[in-house]
């Protein structure tokens, strides 16, 4: 790989590792799996060389190597990236209930196209992707998912540039999904639209980072397992944020920022009782890029969180905010990362305003041969929730080996591991839940 497209690529993480907040509010399939299509990144608009740049290398598992990334066929000034995974879940625990547990295989097709700009002081790129999962015993968790979306970008200036996008999608909670309903009779549906605006201005050595971002959920009601209906609309919420972040190089591996995030979480409907869950809540951090030795690469900030909620009577939830990522390069073949963070989310379950979210993770990726990658990965997160007495203990585990061929096709197995044990009321089940797949995946 090319330095200019190395150090991009590497600008490209730093610059989207602030935005960690902007997360889909809610779980999905379709979005909690990898996409389907290895698209090569676009030629840079420019040439002119970042002051926070740094080193030449890039993780294993981003290494897009021109033999195995998607080739795309040309349309006037656009390319067109089709592909479709095909593939099967073998699941110790389909319902994520070990007072339910049940074994199941489900055939698993993921089709996606992108469409995008291939030159000019601009970019534009669109996509549409979509998940179809058939059970061979238990018909009830057969889904359908869609996502389509745009976003587009323009320099304006060497080092400076605006963007803008926004998503549709149609959606499943899955059911290890923390609100995820016990008694329903089959997985939640819902609907999400999410629209972002941002941008880079950079000069000679400072640089602000800034974006806006809008997401709401829209939940339908589905079946009880008893017969009945369960209401399930009073989910439906909308979720405001902000970022600001002014970064300043000090040498040519080491930035310092200040980096401020509002959000306003609104509730559609009230809960039995008048119960009002609406919330605002804000972070102040300092943090720092860097780069070491071109051993260790990171991007960590720390700092004070609070959320603020409407409901007379429940607190703020406030303390340590954290955000980071380490990058650590032992070879050429084997790269380990380490991810923390520390945040405040906002809670679909049912009698609660909001969630301290806690935890990490870390991973290994190891080059076996030049098309073979083998990855693990293990970690633990800690939920606390506002209104109830639920605290949710959150570890799991995965392996993969993925052989990239030349060009048109990939192969992945793997193994993922999931539990929640919750010392908590009735009503919420602990589960841990084994899961092989095997997925062969098309692409042009």
């Amino acid at each position: 790989m090319s330095r200019s497209l190395a150090s991009r690529g590497r600008l490209l993480r730093c610059v989207a590792l602030p935005l960690g907040f902007f997360v889909s509010p809610a779980a999905a399939q379709l979005l909690h799996d990898p996409e389907t299509v290895l698209v090569p990144p676009e030629v840079p608009i420019t040439t002119a060389e970042s002051a926070f740049n740094r080193g030449n290398q890039v993780p294993v598992a981003d290494r897009m190597l021109p033999a195995f990334t998607a080739k795309g066929s040309k349309l006037g000034n656009f390319e067109l990236f089709p592909g479709v995974a095909i593939g099967s879940i073998a699941t110790s625990n389909v319902f994520a209930n070990n007072d339910r547990r049940r074994s199941d295989l489900a055939l698993v097709v993921r089709p996606e196209a992108t469409l995008r700009t291939s030159q000019g002081p601009y970019r534009l790129s669109s996509y549409v992707r979509g998940d179809f999962r058939r059970y061979a015993d238990n018909s009830s968790e057969n889904t359908e998912e869609g996502l389509v979306g745009a976003d587009g970008a323009v320099m304006i200036g060497p080092l400076s540039s605006l963007s803008a996008g926004a998503s549709f999608g149609s959606l499943v909670l899955p059911r290890f999904a923390a609100d995820s309903p016990a008694n329903a009779a089959k997985p939640l549906e819902y609907t999400a639209l999410t629209s972002y605006v941002g941008g880079t201005i950079e000069g000679a050595s400072t640089r602000v980072i800034f974006r806006a971002q809008a997401n709401r959920l829209r939940f339908r009601d589905t079946p009880d397992r008893l017969g009945g209906t369960l209401f399930t609309r009073d989910r439906d919420r909308s979720r405001l944020d902000g970022l600001l972040r002014v970064e300043r190089a000090v040498s040519r591996t080491v930035s310092v920022y200040a980096a401020g995030t509002v959000n306003k979480v609104d509730y559609q409907r009230r809960l039995a009782g008048g119960l009002v869950r609406d919330s605002s809540g804000f972070g102040a951090y300092v943090g720092s890029n860097f780069d070491i030795t071109n051993l260790m690469h990171g991007d960590v900030r720390v700092g004070y969180i609070r959320q603020n909620f409407d409901l007379p009577g429940v607190r703020a939830i406030s303390g340590l905010g954290l955000l980071g990522t380490l990058t650590y390069f032992p070879s050429q073949l084997l790269t380990i990362t380490a991810r923390g963070e520390s945040n405040v989310l906002d809670s679909g379950v049912p009698g609660t305003t909001g969630v301290l979210h806690r935890g990490g993770s870390v991973r290994g990726d190891y080059e076996l041969r030049r098309y073979i990658i083998a990855s693990l990965e293990g970690g633990y997160f800690h939920d606390s929730y506002r209104g109830q007495d639920r605290r949710d203990k959150l570890p799991f585990a995965e392996a993969s080996v993925i052989y990239l061929s030349r060009g048109h096709w990939n192969a992945r197995v793997g193994y993922r591991y999931l539990a929640r044990h919750c010392n908590c009321s009735a009503g919420v089940q602990d589960f841990d839940d084994h899961r092989l797949t095997a997925t062969l995946t098309l692409q042009y």
